[in-house]
């Protein structure tokens, strides 16, 4: 397992993704250059760090999900990729390889009609021999639980089924990070915890790097680190606690707390002193709990 380095500057070592003042803009269909949806965004991102990125509609995080694998190219400043300069398209192939993307909705990303010729599809385009193709795919199936299935038609499956086989598209290509760009929003709650679970142990066990663009912010706690983005600018990087403890930005940025802080949040505004840094619902039972005991 890949241990997180959460401070790769001072370490020595190089991030395995890096933002300098990097910018983008649209083009309208005349060829004109739109105002900027990403603006000189400055951040990196260790191996085997869990990131959440949060914001609006149209705060930037998506066109930041796409530039970490060279979808889309800054149109100013950089995004180095193990040390690889995502503009090089002679890189590109190399660079999708570290950093695979999972889009929020699962039937886009699926192009086989058997479950595990649609996960052996990466690997089979970039000339991995046949008999490492199988052990990849099984192994990406095992790993999120869908190994079972991998006989099945996709179309049979739930949306979190289709979402977990896209991301075995993504492990089956030897991956170094994942980015999921809001993949539970088309999910139903089933999906959700089916997924999730999925990126927890991704993550946790196997040392993966993992990008979440989410708006569900029972998520984003889940993370080791959150970014805020507002009108393509980041407002905010630090800890869960360290950024739902700035409920002014939170709000500010139309974001919510997670129900856990919103809860702890509204009894502390009407006087009742809870602990700080309470986030999941479990958290605030906790705390909750704990006070009456030292109340009565």
């Amino acid at each position: 397992m890949r241990m997180t380095d959460y401070d790769d500057k001072k370490s020595g070592k190089t991030p395995l993704i890096e933002f300098i003042n990097a910018s983008y803009s649209y083009d309208t269909e005349e060829g004109a250059e739109t105002p900027p949806a990403v603006k000189d965004v400055n951040f990196s991102i260790s191996r085997g760090e869990f990131v959440a990125i949060l914001g609006h509609n149209g705060s930037g995080k998506s066109t930041v999900a796409k530039m970490t694998n060279a979808i889309l190219h800054p149109t100013k400043g950089k995004v180095i990729v193990s040390g690889m300069d995502t503009s090089d398209e002679a890189l590109e192939i190399r660079i999708r390889q570290l950093v695979g993307i999972v889009f929020q909705n699962p039937d886009n990303q699926i192009v086989s009609t058997i479950v595990e010729e649609d996960v052996a599809f990466g690997p089979e385009n970039l000339g991995v021999p046949p008999a490492e193709i199988r052990q990849r795919v099984d192994e990406a199936l095992k790993t999120v639980g869908m190994y079972e299935y991998r006989l099945h038609e996709p179309h049979r499956l739930s949306g979190g089924q289709k979402q977990r086989v896209a991301i075995a598209g993504v492990l089956a290509m030897k991956t170094d990070c994942i980015v999921l760009d809001e993949p539970t929003a088309m999910l139903d709650p089933v999906g959700r915890k089916e997924v999730i679970s999925t990126i927890k142990r991704l993550n946790k066990e196997l040392g993966i790097t993992v990008v979440l663009v989410t708006h569900f912010m029972d998520e984003a706690v889940l993370a080791d680190r959150i970014i805020i983005m507002n009108d393509g600018r980041i407002v905010k990087d630090g800890t869960p606690q360290e950024v739902f403890s700035d409920v002014k930005t939170i709000r500010e940025t139309g974001l919510e707390l997670p129900i856990g802080a919103n809860l702890a949040e509204r009894l502390r505004n009407s006087g009742i002193n809870l602990k700080k840094g309470i986030l999941t619902a479990e958290d605030f039972a906790e705390a909750f709990s704990q006070f009456v005991v030292n109340n009565r």
